[in-house]
């Protein structure tokens, strides 16, 4: 498994609130972005704990003998102990109260891409055609599905940075999981300052034309060119369907 992660704090902001984390192993390689909200660095300190929190809890209980579902559970459960210690974190420390953080990450393992997800980061499988397999918890999410606007029209929302659900914000929360069959497609996993800034076509492109560095170094920087008003963050991961 070949992958490439690349984040910056774009042009306007001055901390960078997103974290990632890419792990690769012969039995599974997986690929984590979290972009944290908040002020006062909060946002920084939740995406760096979701991310944290989920690694070291996946390392103790992902063994060679669970099956894809199986698997699904464990990262579902990592996502659980994540948002409890983000709650728990702000909930004894005021300067934090309140902070949240998106989560998805993405496993290939087995054959199968397996992913856990929560917020509006993004996760994007990359072969014929570009598909994303996840979806945002969002306000405008919500209003294109209520048929109330266009997929067009929510890009330019004035409440398209809202979201409908975080990690850390409540005891507890509900968490996206599914597993789709691999065969070698490339996957993208992005925070919503590159998606935000560039269209799926050009997403498509970047990728499935350039080597993993290469694409996300490409992303980033067109992000950055059309404004980079938000962190920007890019995972590209591609192998064989192992």
């Amino acid at each position: 498994m070949k992958t490439a992660a690349l984040t910056d704090v774009g042009k306007i902001r001055k901390i960078n609130e997103d974290s990632m984390k890419v792990f690769t192993s012969d039995e599974y390689s997986y690929a984590i972005v979290a972009d944290g909200m908040g002020g006062h660095q909060a946002g920084e300190i939740a995406s760096a704990m979701a991310v944290d929190v989920i690694t070291d809890y996946v390392a103790e209980y992902m063994t060679p003998k669970l099956d894809r579902f199986q698997s699904m559970e464990v990262m579902r459960q990592a996502f659980l102990a994540a948002n409890c210690a983000i709650y728990e974190y702000s909930c004894e420390n005021e300067s934090v109260m309140g902070m949240g953080t998106t989560t998805t990450m993405c496993m290939v393992r087995g054959g199968f891409v397996i992913y856990a997800h929560v917020g509006d980061s993004r996760a994007y499988m990359i072969g014929d055609g570009i598909v994303q397999i996840t979806r945002d918890h969002s306000f405008v999410q919500e209003l294109v599905k209520l048929g109330q606007i266009t997929p067009e029209e929510a890009k330019h929302h004035p409440r398209r940075n809202y979201i409908t659900r975080a990690m850390g914000v409540e005891a507890f929360v509900r968490i996206d999981t599914g597993v789709k069959p691999y065969n070698g497609e490339k996957l993208l996993l992005c925070s919503d300052g590159l998606f935000g800034e560039i269209e799926d076509g050009e997403l498509f492109n970047a990728v499935k034309n350039n080597s993993a560095e290469t694409a996300v170094n490409t992303l980033i920087e067109l992000a950055n060119e059309r404004g980079g008003s938000d962190n920007i963050t890019a995972i590209v991961m591609e192998g064989d369907n192992n």
